[in-house]
């Protein structure tokens, strides 16, 4: 990913909201976002220094954790894990 960083230059404003930019992070970093959406994002990057600082972060999480249990995971423990992860998802959601 090369990524030119330009903070502090000032220019038409962003594409997207840094909200916007942190929720496609994880599809961006597996590769996942494509078209407009990625070139919005990678814009936004090289203009906003919190949402790069964010990137970083993210990838020295995956590095540190690496490949997660996978497989090796309990059924109902996935199945639980799973559950958490809907329902905090579901507080993400924005009230219209």
């Amino acid at each position: 990913m090369k990524i030119r960083r330009s903070w502090g230059r000032r220019g038409g404003g962003h594409e997207m909201t840094c909200q916007q930019a942190v929720n496609h992070i994880t599809a961006y970093l597996d590769g996942a976002l494509a078209g407009r959406d990625r070139d919005k994002l990678e814009r936004h990057l090289e203009e906003c220094p919190h949402c790069w600082e964010h990137l970083k972060q993210i990838e020295a999480t995956i590095r540190v954790a690496g490949a997660g249990p996978g497989d090796d995971l309990d059924p109902l423990a996935r199945e639980d894990l799973l559950e958490i992860y809907r329902r905090w998802r579901a507080d993400q959601r924005p009230v219209d």
